[in-house]
């Protein structure tokens, strides 16, 4: 990725910026972030998805957690040791949406008690931050089960989209992504921990098409949450798509971008050797 690039994108997170101070984040003719992600997408010279991780981990893991609350050591611990595995695991090694199981063990391993992780609930529960209640607890696997064939389809687009380098079919890639996510969130399948499980199966999904990980901010969280409890409460997914839309943008200047510039800068700043002439 070249100087002109990165201003571009630069340039187009200016005007991302301006229109969040302005409030107009979700106005319906915004397409901003689309623009930028399509066209991130299409430079050939993106940081590896390790390296993005690492500054994912580095900055975001402490607001992970403290935007559902949790300020335990060993639950920000356990994030980042599912972060590791999202990072390490082969690409092919997420095969069915049971995905899901293995990540929020990972989450919970450092706990005291590290058996809490891996099980679906058993007990009546609201969805976090909502007066909606979340499917019954012996309901729970099956309709689990009925995403399954959503979470194959999604991983066969998967490798459309990197093949062929598509990015429109990757805005498609990303909704999926994120509908596939409402729905987990509305069955609710676990006690504690369902916010960062899925949000990390959803990041896990964008590493199969070199997407950064997506992070959400604490003072954001009432953003978030209220488009989420839309699109559970009415199954209108168009404002959580575009939070989202935003946050790849985010993750992209955040985790890339200002990383490169931070290099460009030191870089520029060694000293130079100058070579006496004979």
């Amino acid at each position: 990725m070249d100087s002109s690039d990165i201003d571009l994108i630069r340039h187009l997170f200016d005007r991302y910026q301006q229109l969040k101070r302005e409030k107009r984040l979700y106005s319906s003719d915004d397409y901003i972030p689309q623009n930028l992600i399509m066209f991130y997408y299409g430079c050939e010279d993106k940081f590896d998805f390790n390296h993005l991780v690492y500054n994912f981990k580095r900055k975001y893991i402490y607001n992970e957690n403290e935007v559902e609350g949790v300020h335990c050591k060993s639950e920000r611990d356990g994030l980042s040791a599912v972060y590791d595995y999202i990072k390490d695991t082969d690409n092919d090694n997420c095969p069915n949406i049971y995905m899901i199981l293995k990540l929020h063990s990972l989450l919970y391993s450092k706990v005291p008690y590290p058996e809490f992780g891996g099980k679906f609930r058993n007990s009546v529960a609201f969805i976090s931050d909502s007066d909606i209640q979340s499917t019954s607890p012996e309901n729970i696997s099956l309709e689990i089960s009925k995403l399954y064939g959503e979470y194959s389809q999604i991983l066969e687009m998967s490798e459309v989209v990197k093949k062929n380098n598509n990015s429109l079919l990757l805005m498609h890639y990303i909704d999926r992504c994120i509908d596939l996510k409402c729905r987990l969130i509305e069955i609710h399948p676990f006690p504690d921990g369902n916010g960062r499980t899925c949000r990390a199966l959803v990041n896990l999904l964008f590493r199969k098409v070199n997407l950064p990980p997506v992070y959400i901010k604490n003072k954001e969280k009432e953003e978030y949450i209220e488009a989420m409890d839309h699109a559970i409460r009415f199954k209108d997914t168009k404002t959580i798509h575009k939070f989202y839309y935003y946050k790849i943008c985010d993750s992209i200047i955040e985790l890339d971008i200002s990383e490169r510039d931070k290099q460009r800068t030191v870089t520029d700043e060694q000293p130079k050797v100058l070579v006496k002439k004979k």
